[in-house]
C-alpha cells in the first residue's frame, strides 16, 4: 500500500517520526504479507483473526485490519495473475504443438498458421515447446500446492 501526498510545514523531528512510522508499519506489512503467503489455499477466517492479534500488538486494530486485508487482496491478486499465466503456457503450448504436427512448409487455414517454414525454425520451436511445458508444470504445481510469488515495490517513480 502506498500513499503519495505532499505534506508541507513539516520539522525534522516530524518527518523523522513519519519516517519510524513508516518503517514500522510497512515491516508489520511485510511479515504479514509472508504469513499470508505461507497459509497458502488453507487460509480462514480463524487465521485471519490470528494474524490480526499479531499485528495488534505491534499498531492498533485499525491498521491491524488493514494491513491483513492488503496482504489478503495482494494474495488473491498474486493467485489471479498466477492462473492468467498458467492459461497463457497453455495457449503456447497448444499452439507449439498443433503447428509442430503439421509438414514443413504446410500452408495454414483461415486464421489458423501453418507449418514451419524449415528444419531449423521446427527444431528451435521444438526446444521451445520442452521449456514451456517445464514452465507449465512449475507453475501449476505453485498453483496446486497454494503458492505463490509476491514481489514488494515496483518500478521507481
Amino acid at each position: 500500500m502506498a500513499i503519495r501526498t505532499r505534506l508541507t510545514g513539516l520539522t525534522p523531528e516530524d518527518e523523522r517520526v513519519l519516517r519510524a512510522v513508516g518503517a514500522h508499519l510497512g515491516s508489520l506489512a511485510s511479515r504479514d504479507l509472508k504469513a499470508r503467503c505461507a497459509d497458502g489455499v488453507e487460509h480462514d477466517a480463524g487465521r485471519w483473526a490470528a494474524r490480526k492479534r499479531e499485528l495488534t500488538a505491534g499498531s492498533s486494530a485499525r491498521w491491524a485490519g488493514s494491513i491483513t486485508r492488503t496482504s489478503h487482496d495482494q494474495w488473491a491478486l498474486a493467485r489471479r495473475s498466477q492462473q492468467a499465466h498458467v492459461e497463457s503456457l497453455q495457449a503456447g503450448v497448444r499452439t507449439l504443438e498443433r503447428r509442430l504436427a503439421l509438414p514443413l512448409g504446410a500452408k495454414g487455414a483461415r486464421r489458423e498458421p501453418g507449418g514451419y517454414r524449415s528444419h531449423e525454425e521446427w527444431f528451435a520451436k521444438s526446444r521451445r515447446l520442452g521449456v514451456l511445458k517445464d514452465r507449465l508444470a512449475a507453475v501449476r504445481a505453485d498453483r496446486d500446492s497454494g503458492t505463490v510469488h509476491v514481489v514488494l515495490g515496483g518500478r521507481g517513480c
